[in-house]
């Protein structure tokens, strides 16, 4: 069995990219030749047809930045909302992603206890029972999963990295609102910082051959010194940071933050690189691939 945390190092060091790459589709903001295309079939089943763009588009973008993304995150949430088909639209994506080696982190923000959390899992990695043999899921690499209701929501989720899966724990998130529970003082200590000891705990036994646990965190790059303070905290866990580009957060920082040869965090950037073509290239693929090495080379290698 290979270690999640291995696998996405290895994506690192193999590309030298910290670059994550968000894919969270959005029917107004298709390409118009593209939507147009869809459009035109859109007569017999609309989520059909908008599940189809979707899947289209994201196999655009994730060829575009194959050489240049460390590793990419489809939001589920985008494909969902049209059922079925949606469902099997992220389907595809996880797949053409996996087809070029890049490491999926599914954003769920998943969180339940016993069989509900199990059901999760099985999910977005696959097992769920069949009545000849397993079902398969999503069958993404890792996903986001949220603390708030303890440590019995997380290990139905942490027991996948056994059979090489990986999760990420919302510790402080890059939203404007996270400070409203995150900071809350508890015992002279925000209370994102005893979620960050409970990831190290959980990721204590899931440690791969390069030295990082495959219980990583997700840390916003709009709050600077909690990422300072997280880290200090997981000191051999992924950081999965979020913040930087549509929404703002700072880069120039996040150099002290690496450890180890794959640097330990990789940096997430959605809008920013899949929507670039609407700054006046109509390729949206050589505008994904423009912007997605524009900030590869701004983040800097990962040692």
């Amino acid at each position: 069995m290979e270690h999640f945390s291995d696998r996405l190092a290895a994506s690192i060091t193999a590309r030298r990219s910290l670059l994550c790459v968000g894919l969270d589709p959005v029917l107004e903001r298709m390409p118009p030749a593209l939507a147009e295309k869809h459009r035109r079939a859109a007569a017999a089943s609309e989520d059909e047809a908008v599940a189809a763009c979707f899947a289209e588009f994201c196999a655009g973008v994730i060829e575009a930045v194959a050489g240049t993304a460390a590793c990419v995150k489809p939001q589920a949430a985008f494909f969902e909302q049209y059922g079925a088909a949606g469902w099997r639209a992220l389907t595809e994506t996880v797949a053409r992603a996996r087809a070029h080696d890049l490491p999926v982190i599914l954003d769920v923000k998943r969180g339940d206890i016993a069989s509900t959390g199990v059901a999760y899992r099985r999910a977005a990695f696959g097992g769920a029972p069949g009545f000849a043999a397993p079902v398969a899921g999503v069958d993404a690499d890792a996903l986001t999963v949220s603390p708030y209701l303890g440590d019995d929501a997380l290990t139905p989720f942490v027991e996948a990295c056994a059979e090489g899966r990986g999760v990420f724990v919302l510790v402080r998130t890059s939203n404007p609102g996270a400070g409203m529970l995150q900071e809350l003082d508890v015992g002279g200590r925000p209370l994102y910082l005893h979620v960050a000891d409970a990831v190290a705990r959980l990721g204590a036994a899931c440690v791969g051959e390069q030295g990082y646990s495959d219980v990583g965190a997700v840390v916003g790059a709009t709050a600077p010194a909690a990422l300072r303070a997280v880290r200090a905290v997981l000191p051999h866990a992924f950081l999965l940071v979020p913040g930087v580009g549509a929404q703002g957060g700072a880069t120039e920082a996040l150099g002290e933050l690496m450890v180890g040869d794959a640097a330990g965090l990789v940096i997430n950037a959605s809008r920013s690189i899949i929507y670039a073509w609407q700054e006046g290239d109509a390729d949206y693929r050589r505008a994904a691939a423009e912007a997605a090495e524009s900030l590869r080379r701004e983040l800097g290698p990962p040692a």
